[in-house]
């Protein structure tokens, strides 16, 4: 999995800065910005659920009617 790029810019406005936050998710791909979205997604997971270790696959064999 690749790591968010960290990167410190300065700006002289909340406008600026906006417009500049605009322009680079216009400019990146949509495979990055899906990359870039689960990246965040699995930080958040590690974050507030350290414990969870994914989803688990059950399977069960129903008979007809059975509920």
């Amino acid at each position: 999995m690749r790591r968010i790029e960290k990167t410190v810019k300065i700006f002289k406005s909340f406008e600026e800065q906006e417009k500049a936050d605009i322009e680079y998710w216009q400019n990146i791909s949509g495979d990055e910005r899906i990359m870039m979205a689960e990246e965040m997604r699995a930080e958040y997971i590690r974050l507030f659920y350290p414990e969870f270790k994914g989803i688990e696959k059950v399977d069960r064999i129903r008979k007809p009617g059975e509920e």
